[in-house]
């Protein structure tokens, strides 16, 4: 992504004046890698525990009510995962002939892979949150001593 970013300053403000133009394919193809480093960076941070948390408040808390708490977390973020994906599973198919502005009119870069990564990011996703629910009835000191932060990484 970077380096698409990089080529398409590159063009319109350093050699736009000597070719007159940008490339018009950067700016189609950073907004679609945009969509899948979000997704895929998502499904890593939930992998990691390292989603958007309130430590302070969990620290305070006793150990059963960091289990609930992460019991209900975890099943609403299964409940959005599966919107999710229901939603763009069907957008997946609905534009598969679509094109993205200047980009070539074959896959990837049909409008439809822009759902892969929701997709594809929600199944890991939901793949992590199985585990965490796991965790909780199996090893429950694993996740407490992640949200508390008590372990020795």
């Amino acid at each position: 992504m970077i380096l698409v970013v990089g080529l398409q300053i590159l063009t319109r403000w350093v050699l736009g004046t000597f070719i007159g133009s940008s490339l018009p394919w950067t700016v189609n193809l950073s907004q679609m890698l945009l969509v899948y480093v979000t997704f895929i960076g998502a499904a890593v941070a939930s992998g990691k525990r390292e989603h958007i948390s309130l430590d302070l408040l969990v620290s305070r808390l006793s150990d059963g009510t960091i289990r609930v708490l992460t019991v209900l977390r975890t099943l609403l973020i299964l409940v959005f995962v599966g919107v999710l994906i229901s939603g763009a599973y069907p957008l997946y198919l609905q534009n598969q002939g679509s094109v993205i502005g200047a980009l070539p009119t074959y896959p990837p870069f049909t409008q439809a892979w822009l759902y892969v990564p929701a997709i594809v990011g929600g199944i890991v996703i939901a793949i992590y949150g199985i585990r965490d629910l796991w965790q909780v009835v199996v090893a429950p000191e694993v996740i407490l001593n992640d949200l508390k932060g008590d372990d020795d990484d």
